[in-house]
């Protein structure tokens, strides 16, 4: 315990003297005051996917549609939760649009950093999305993007909580909060096959959040035109990190929904297979319990 302990004040000196002092008014909010459980946790997560998949290599699918139902639910509500408390505490505060800083709105910026703290805790949450993944032997949904996503964010959002957890961090996560409502109930939608046919709208769900990605840069970006105290170099690096996920989504997009060439003379499927509105049942895949088109 003494070398944990070491490490972790080593750890956490190296962070303060690259980010300077930590905002005082998050200090002893839980998991905050060391990096060493973010840490974990996300090696952890790593772990169980690697892990994950070898234990179920040779073992059934999971179905888990209740367990995914509640989660799901879950995860809407507390988005909506954010959602909601997010536009009310800024508007309380008078945030400014194109640029807030840390400290003048006073009560209104702590109570942003509590629902911002509830936005970096649900990042942790949101590792169950793979776990699920893995049950249910959807490896092909385990992509770069969505594991880079996942891991990044929840390390992110403890720097942000730490060094700048209100003013000019509120808007990207007011947005994600929209975007998570829409995604997730799309989810729980889903796990439902009688819903199925209402589920057309999937690859919008993407739209919204490339135009999100895009939006969030334009806000960060605007506090650099038009400085008002907020750390550059966090503006910067949010910038940075926005632009990575702007271009790894946009190549999921193309390489998902690009129309292919359609084929004058379509081979007949093989005798004794299903046929669906004009495909093999073996053209159709399921996605989180959403059937969708994949290329032969």
């Amino acid at each position: 315990m003494e070398h944990l302990k070491a490490f972790d004040d080593e750890i956490n000196a190296l962070l303060d003297s690259m980010f300077g002092p930590r905002d005082s008014r998050v200090r002893g909010w839980l998991l905050l005051d060391s990096y060493l459980p973010t840490f974990f946790l996300t090696v952890l997560y790593l772990l169980s996917i690697w892990l994950g998949n070898k234990y179920m290599k040779n073992r059934p699918a999971l179905s888990l549609k209740g367990v995914l139902t509640l989660y799901n639910l879950g995860i809407t509500l507390l988005s909506m939760y954010m959602l909601v408390e997010l536009t009310l505490s800024s508007w309380e505060g008078g945030y400014n649009l194109q640029c807030q800083d840390l400290a003048s709105a006073g009560e209104a910026d702590v109570r942003v950093a509590k629902v911002l703290w509830w936005y970096y805790f649900s990042k942790s949450v949101e590792f169950l999305d793979t776990i699920f993944f893995v049950l249910r032997k959807k490896t092909s949904q385990i992509t770069f993007l969505h594991v880079y996503h996942h891991a990044s964010m929840f390390n992110i959002w403890w720097c942000v909580l730490n060094w700048i957890p209100c003013g000019q961090s509120f808007f990207g996560p007011t947005l994600n909060s929209f975007i998570h409502i829409l995604m997730y109930s799309y989810y729980g939608l889903s796990v439902f096959p009688s819903m199925h046919k209402y589920l057309w709208w999937k690859k919008y769900l993407t739209q919204a959040q490339l135009v999100q990605f895009v939006l969030t840069i334009t806000h960060t970006m605007s506090a650099v035109v038009k400085p008002c105290g907020f750390p550059l170099g966090c503006l910067i690096f949010q910038s940075s990190y926005m632009l990575t996920l702007v271009i790894l989504f946009l190549n999921f997009y193309v390489q998902t929904y690009r129309k292919k060439p359609v084929k004058k003379n379509m081979e007949e499927p093989p005798a004794g297979k299903e046929v669906k509105n004009g495909f093999s049942k073996a053209y159709f895949t399921a996605t989180n319990g959403v059937i969708n088109k994949k290329a032969q």
